[in-house]
């Protein structure tokens, strides 16, 4: 494992890469850690997984071992540490192998963060995983071998189940046949919805091509670099794999930004419509149709988080405020199904755990009337 140390950069170019270029300036070296492994630069890996974490110690460990322990053995994994505050680095540090290299960098966003990784990737392929996130034990086999057997594609994507902070399933598998998964034309069908979520690998050239990840974005960065990445060509499909165990968390940032649904946030939608690349792509008709389309699935989407995180003002105010300012959402079929179906899981789900805590309760108290230790 090395462990290296980046500086504070100049706030002109934080996150910006340049097209095709070499690594970046060089980092210095952390010499007050001793725990070194050697980096062997004479084998190139064949995908390399970043990391970004940020304050995730309760969770870091799994995830960088999920990486670690892949049935595809010859990977490089690349953590940068962006200004943890927490435990994280600490945790990092008992962690040992000749693919994994630690980063540490003063806090510059997540952006900035796999933007330094991504710089330093040495494979053709890259997949960004965040620290709380869970991969399977095939993904990166899978998703390799399926952009080896598809050169033309720029990116593979599979499917994601979501998990608790405590990694309970919160989706079931049978819930996956009603996701969005577009075979072809992903340009298109990208930029009216976030469906990937994170299961995604990418060629490592064309991440660099269109400049990695844009660092002025707070919420939506990685939606964002999606739909450039697709400008560049269709991602493929993978409906029968799923990839990633996402941790849903009301701490993370896609709770905290959303804002307010009388001012909802849409930097990501503003960037991704103001983009030249992509404007030149469609009529302004289309554009205009498609934008109405990534506004109300963002605006539903934040409904349903304030109803998760149990907060019905919100919850109401969104849904009046919805009525008014997207009455044709209910045009949209598959959007209503599963925004009530969600609202519906949540529901069961919490009745179910409900119930487990009030059985353990109850056996717990018969057992200590019985003179038995709890």
């Amino acid at each position: 494992m090395q462990d290296l140390f980046f500086p504070p950069r100049d706030p002109q170019t934080d996150g910006q890469l340049q097209r095709r270029r070499g690594q970046p300036r060089a980092p210095i070296v952390n010499a007050g850690n001793s725990r070194r492994a050697t980096w062997d630069k004479l084998t190139i890996p064949k995908v390399t997984v970043v990391i970004a974490a940020y304050n995730v110690a309760r969770f870091i460990r799994q995830s960088v071992e999920s990486a670690l322990a892949q049935s595809l053995n010859n990977i490089e994994v690349i953590v940068i540490d962006d200004g943890s505050t927490d435990n994280t680095q600490s945790i990092l540090q008992t962690l040992s192998d000749h693919r994994l290299v630690l980063l540490r960098q003063e806090n510059s966003g997540v952006s900035a963060a796999r933007n330094v990784g991504l710089a330093l990737a040495r494979s053709p392929y890259v997949f960004f995983l965040d620290g709380d996130d869970i991969l399977t034990p095939d993904a990166l086999a899978c998703m390799v071998a399926t952009l080896e057997h598809m050169p033309e594609r720029i990116a593979c994507f599979g499917h994601h189940i979501k998990i608790s902070e405590d990694g309970a399933e919160l989706s079931t598998r049978s819930y996956l046949r009603w996701k969005m998964f577009p075979a072809g034309d992903t340009l298109r069908n990208l930029i009216a919805k976030n469906f990937i979520s994170g299961a995604i690998c990418v060629r490592t050239e064309a991440a660099r091509a269109i400049g990695g990840f844009n660092a002025a974005l707070s919420l939506g960065e990685d939606w964002e670099f999606w739909c450039r990445l697709a400008t560049l060509g269709d991602f493929v499909a993978m409906p029968d794999e799923v990839i990633l165990f996402y941790r849903q968390r009301f701490s993370s940032a896609s709770y905290k930004l959303r804002e307010s649904p009388v001012r909802p946030n849409c930097e990501a939608i503003d960037a991704i419509y103001a983009n030249p690349t992509i404007r030149q792509c469609f009529s302004p008709a289309e554009l205009t149709r498609r934008r109405r389309l990534a506004e109300i699935d963002s605006f539903w989407a934040g409904a349903r988080n304030q109803y998760v995180q149990g907060q019905m003002l919100g919850f109401l105010a969104y849904l009046a405020i919805g009525a008014l300012r997207y009455p044709d959402s209910i045009l949209r079929p598959r959007l209503v199904y599963l925004f009530f179906r969600g609202l519906k899981q949540h529901v069961n789900r919490t009745a179910h755990s409900r119930d487990k805590s009030s059985f353990a309760g109850t056996i717990g108290h018969g057992a200590h009337n019985q003179g038995v230790e709890p």
